[in-house]
């Protein structure tokens, strides 16, 4: 199983088993599909331990080792950052 289709499963499963919002979802099926996202492997790798973690109610206890939606969408939205294309001038 490849990087992406690992990401892609973990993330549908959240989907189904854990209630990970299907906008949420939405968004990183659309980042397996950039160009170049296998550039930033730690971070994709990050992204699929937070969704094994995920726990929509993450920060409600105290020293809870879950992820919320907070800390999966700021991954998702550094990967997505870093794999726009510089601006041409």
């Amino acid at each position: 199983m490849t990087l992406l289709e690992e990401l892609r499963q973990v993330a549908v499963e959240q989907n189904q088993d854990a209630e990970l919002p299907d906008s949420l979802l939405s968004e990183i099926l659309t980042l397996t599909e950039y160009p170049g996202v296998l550039e930033h492997e730690a971070d994709l790798r990050k992204l699929i331990g937070q969704l094994s973690n995920f726990d929509l109610y993450a920060g409600a206890g105290c020293f809870s080792e879950s992820c919320g939606i907070r800390e999966i969408t700021e991954t998702v939205q550094q990967i997505r950052t870093q794999g726009e294309p510089a601006p041409c001038y």
